[in-house]
């Protein structure tokens, strides 16, 4: 006796639902790196504006999946330092607000001050994941 079995047709199903999560994975992603841009260029201390400006995304699919990144760069020239960014010093260092940062109202529940890209990103993070789950959901029901 002999079985033969016709796998074709499913291996055809389960490469369009790869395409679909990940395509649907990918939108979400986007989504969440709009979101984190969106709240910690609000709450990134402010005097010119330029580092609220400054913020940088992209979103990327390799073989490991896909990566958001989210960065901020802002670099001066001090007369005691030289050239530095202080979109670093501003989020890992600073310690007072001047007054444009002491008067702007911040968004979401934050409010201005370092770690401005740390503290969305950890706070929204269950907000993502969910958006995350849902994005796997659709792409599988199709």
């Amino acid at each position: 006796m002999k079985l033969e079995v016709d796998d074709h047709e499913f291996q055809l199903k389960m490469s369009k639902i790869d395409e679909q999560v990940l395509e649907e994975l990918t939108d979400a992603m986007n989504d969440a790196v709009d979101d984190l841009v969106r709240i910690s260029s609000s709450i990134a201390p402010i005097d010119k504006g330029i580092l609220r400006k400054s913020s940088d995304q992209q979103v990327k699919q390799s073989a490991d999946g896909i990566q958001g990144e989210v960065s901020y760069q802002a670099v001066e020239q001090s007369l005691n330092y030289g050239s530095f960014d202080y979109a670093i010093w501003t989020h890992e260092y600073m310690t007072g607000l001047g007054p444009r940062s002491q008067a702007s109202p911040g968004t979401d529940g934050y409010v201005v001050g370092r770690k401005y890209l740390t503290r969305p990103l950890q706070g929204e993070s269950p907000k993502y994941v969910k958006w995350f789950q849902e994005a796997l959901e659709k792409g599988v029901d199709g």
